[in-house]
C-alpha cells in the first residue's frame, strides 16, 4: 500500500503523539469522567455516520437503562425464518424505526467496553477480533448465522440524503482473501507490516480498508470505526478510549465517505491517512485539554481582524490570510494555529492543512 510521509502527515503524527502522554499522565478519576463521556459521544456520532434514525429521546433512554444495567431495548424480536435478503439479515421487518436506533446505539456503547479485551488480542488474532467487534455491534439486529460471517451480497454505499451511489464494494467472492491480506499485514513483524508503522497510520489504514471493502452484511462503518480505535488502544496511544474521532469525521460526513471513493480511484491511501491523522490529533488534544489545559498563544489582532468578516463556516485558504494580511507563510501558520487553538477556526480535514472554515 503507497503513503507518503508528508511534512503535514509527520506533524500530524507528533501532535498526536504530545496529546497521548497528556492523557497518560492526567489525573484517573479525572480521565475517567471523561472516558464516560466519550463513550457516550463516540457511539452517538457513530450511529450517525451510519445515518441512523437514533433522536435525542432515544438515546437519553438508552443511556438512563445504561446506567441501571438493562438493556438497550426489551423484548428484540427472536430470529425467525425469514426470506433472504436485507430485510432478514438487519431483522428490520418487525421492528420500530426508534428500536432498531435504540438498539444499535446500546451495542455500540456495548462494544466500547468489550473493546479493551479484544484490543488485547488485536495484533495476535485479527480476523478473530474484527469478528468479537461485529458480534457486538450487531446482536439482536442480524440474524446470527450472518454475525462474523464475510457477506455473500454485492453492496455498494449510498448516498443517504439523495440515495445515489458514492462507491461499490469489492465482489463478495473477494471478500475471504481481503481480510486475509489484511490479517497478514497486521501480524506482521520485523519491518514488515504494520508493526514498522506508526499506531495512527495503522489505525487510519484498518479504517479506510473495512470500509472500502464492507466485509460484512452490515455494520461496517460502526465496524470500520470501532476497528481503527481498537488499535489506538492496543498500539498505547488512546488505551482509554478518550479520543472522539468521530467528532471530527461527523462534521463532514459526505467528505468521509467520499474520501474513500477518492481513494480507490487514485489507489493512493495517503490522503485518506492524513484526513484520518487529522481528526485523531484534533480529537486527542481536546480530550487532553479537557482534562489539563494549556496555555495557548493568544491569536495576534492582525488575525482576529482579518477573519472579522467570516461568517459562520465560511472557508479561508492559507493563501487568502497571506493576501489579507500580508505576512509570510510562516507566520501565517502560525496565526491560523492560534486562531484554531482559540476556536475562531476548525480545520478542514483532508486539506493538507491548507483550508479551514470559521467555527
Amino acid at each position: 500500500m503507497r503513503i507518503v510521509y508528508t511534512d503535514h502527515l509527520v506533524a500530524l503524527l507528533g501532535q498526536a503523539q504530545g496529546a497521548a502522554a497528556r492523557l497518560a499522565g492526567a489525573d484517573p478519576d479525572r480521565r475517567a469522567a471523561l472516558i464516560d463521556q466519550a463513550r457516550r459521544e463516540s457511539a452517538r456520532l457513530s450511529a450517525k455516520l451510519d445515518a441512523s434514525p437514533l433522536d435525542d429521546d432515544t438515546a437519553q433512554e438508552v443511556d438512563r437503562r445504561d446506567a441501571a444495567g438493562l438493556p438497550a431495548v426489551d423484548d428484540l424480536p427472536k430470529p425467525a425464518e425469514r426470506e433472504a435478503g436485507w430485510a432478514r439479515t438487519l431483522k428490520l421487518d418487525d421492528m420500530e424505526t426508534q428500536e432498531v436506533a435504540a438498539a444499535e446505539y446500546g451495542n455500540l456503547l456495548a462494544t466500547f467496553d468489550a473493546e479493551p479485551e479484544i484490543a488485547s488480542s488485536f495484533f495476535s488474532e485479527p480476523l478473530e477480533a474484527l469478528r468479537a467487534l461485529h458480534r457486538e455491534l450487531t446482536v439482536g439486529l442480524v440474524a446470527p448465522e450472518d454475525i462474523g460471517r464475510s457477506r455473500r451480497t454485492e453492496q455498494a454505499l449510498h448516498d443517504g440524503a439523495q440515495g445515489m451511489v458514492i462507491f461499490n464494494a469489492p465482489p463478495a467472492e473477494q471478500v475471504p482473501g481481503l481480510l486475509d491480506e489484511l490479517a497478514a499485514w497486521l501480524t506482521g513483524s520485523k519491518g514488515m507490516g504494520s508493526a514498522a508503522l506508526p499506531a495512527v497510520v495503522v489505525a487510519g489504514v484498518v479504517h479506510e480498508r473495512i470500509l472500502e471493502w464492507q466485509p460484512f452484511e452490515a455494520a461496517n462503518g460502526r465496524l470500520a470505526r470501532a476497528a481503527s480505535r481498537v488499535v489506538l488502544r492496543a498500539r498505547g496511544l488512546d488505551p482509554h478510549g478518550c479520543a472522539v474521532i468521530e467528532r471530527e469525521l461527523a462534521a463532514d460526513a459526505a467528505g468521509y465517505h467520499h474520501e474513500v471513493a477518492a481513494t480507490m480511484r487514485r489507489q493512493d491511501l495517503g490522503p485518506w491517512v492524513e484526513r484520518y491523522a487529522e481528526a485523531a490529533a484534533a480529537a486527542l488534544e481536546r480530550a487532553a485539554d479537557a482534562i489539563d489545559p494549556l496555555p495557548r498563544p493568544e491569536p495576534p489582532a492582525r488575525a482576529r481582524d482579518a477573519v472579522a468578516d467570516l461568517d459562520a463556516g465560511a472557508p479561508l485558504t492559507i493563501a487568502e490570510y497571506v493576501r489579507r494580511t500580508g505576512v509570510g507563510y510562516e507566520a501565517a501558520q502560525a496565526d491560523l494555529r492560534a486562531l484554531v487553538g482559540a476556536g475562531v477556526l476548525v480545520r478542514e480535514l483532508g486539506s493538507r492543512g491548507l483550508r479551514f472554515r470559521r467555527a
